[in-house]
């Protein structure tokens, strides 16, 4: 008996390339919150408050220093004059260690999370530069508008001072 394995075969690559490309329309979808749940930034910005954005990765090191530092920053500025926003680059494959890891750093700000190439645009389209790496912040006045931004480490006191700066020059 001679089995014809040509439209078994056929099936499964026709269920294979919907599957990728399900995964891709997926993953390019852009961001979501912790919960999986499609998030869009301009809904996270404040019209009254400045926004400090957090870029980070739970596998950095150097964002698990200052992932704690910022989550301090938001609580003491809690109802004040600027709230912190976290956009995790690990993707839909790396949210729960994501979830994780803003929960260990006691991180009670929101946080985003989208592929890195997605994380990548969206950091382009805000500053017109490339992504260097994580940490990276961004700091936003109220309204929106773009003010700073900063590849690697910032203590949480510098962007104080800095917003302090900017609102006694007019902002």
């Amino acid at each position: 008996m001679k089995l014809d394995l040509r439209w078994p075969l056929g099936v499964v690559i026709a269920w294979m390339f919907l599957v990728t490309a399900t995964q891709t329309a997926y993953s390019a979808g852009g961001l979501t919150d912790l919960e999986g749940k499609r998030a869009h930034f301009s809904d996270y910005v404040p019209a009254d408050q400045w926004l400090v954005v957090m870029i980070w990765s739970w596998s950095c090191p150097i964002c698990a220093q200052e992932m704690a530092g910022q989550a301090q920053l938001h609580d003491r500025q809690q109802g004040g004059r600027l709230t912190v926003l976290g956009i995790s680059m690990d993707g839909p494959e790396g949210i729960m260690e994501a979830w994780a890891f803003a929960e260990e750093h006691g991180a009670r700000f929101p946080n985003l999370i989208g592929d890195g190439p997605d994380v990548a645009q969206f950091f382009h389209e805000q500053t017109g530069q490339s992504l260097q790496g994580t940490p990276t912040f961004l700091v936003y006045a109220p309204g929106g508008r773009l003010k700073a931004v900063q590849a690697g480490a910032v203590p949480p006191e510098r962007i104080e001072a800095f917003i302090a700066g900017q609102e006694g020059a007019g902002g």
